[in-house]
């Protein structure tokens, strides 16, 4: 790595949009650095798929990642990207810095006042053994719940841009009601995707009295990791535009250019 951040490019990778905040957070942090963001619109969604089709799909997708954009790192902000595939990556693409959304388990276990921690999931990251190994090993006194919740991961790809806050408070009311129904005073987004929600699931603990209820994600994990190889920076007077890209053959939808005008990224372009 070099001495400073001028020449270094940094790629966020996501099955869809869920990686946005991830992006965002690297952007405020080094805003000199060349950030691209890559969604897998022809692959998404991860968490309905076997974990041979995501890891066979991940290969391909990290392969055209370096042929077009070249990165110097690496995020995979899919949690369940993550947990099927990280390793192997890691050990197939080196000199390039690899880094994964881990989801903050660890964390929850040690905050944790009443011993239980609900974790929302992809339906396929709640049956992968890399959540097991995480819960023994972070989290082996305290009780935990894997709530799945697929849809969601949906709603906020297709639907969130253009919803009004009742309905994604709608949307998540079921699992945060069930999670503070089990009694849960941590809530760990186990999804990129659930980290657009953060708002809605405040409001519905609010309005059940549960202020001792928090979330957590992923981002402080990555920004973290990423503070090995980018040095602090001031603010750039003029901070770089930052690239999407998709995976997909056809023009973007009208919510990838919602959401790209959202964050204030280029227009969508194709991978």
């Amino acid at each position: 790595m070099q001495s400073n951040n001028d020449a270094l490019h940094v790629c966020v990778f996501d099955s869809g949009i869920g990686g946005l905040p991830f992006l965002k957070a690297i952007h405020q942090e080094w805003r000199g650095v060349t950030i691209s963001y890559v969604a897998d619109d022809a692959g998404f969604p991860y968490g309905t798929k076997s974990p041979e089709a995501i890891r066979d799909i991940l290969f391909e997708r990290v392969r055209r990642i370096r042929a077009r954009l070249d990165p110097d790192i690496l995020v995979i902000s899919c949690v369940t990207a993550v947990q099927i595939g990280l390793k192997d990556l890691q050990a197939a693409h080196r000199p390039m810095k690899i880094i994964g959304a881990i989801p903050p388990i660890a964390q929850a276990a040690r905050e944790t006042q009443s011993h239980r921690i609900a974790v929302l999931t992809t339906a396929r990251a709640a049956e992968d053994a890399f959540l097991d190994d995480m819960i023994a090993r972070d989290a082996p006194e305290i009780d935990v719940f894997r709530i799945p919740a697929q849809d969601l991961v949906d709603y906020v790809e297709q639907h969130l841009p253009f919803a009004e806050q009742e309905s994604a408070e709608a949307a998540v009311e079921p699992y945060i009601a069930y999670a503070l129904e089990k009694g849960a005073d941590r809530l760990v987004l186990a999804s990129s995707h659930f980290v657009f929600l953060e708002e809605a699931i405040r409001h519905v603990i609010t309005a059940r009295g549960m202020d001792d209820v928090h979330c957590l994600d992923s981002r402080e994990h990555v920004l973290f990791a990423l503070r090995r190889f980018l040095f602090s920076e001031p603010a750039a007077e003029a901070a770089k535009e930052m690239g999407f890209y998709l995976t997909g053959d056809r023009k973007p939808c009208p919510f990838y250019i919602a959401w790209a005008n959202r964050f204030g990224t280029a227009v969508p372009e194709l991978l």
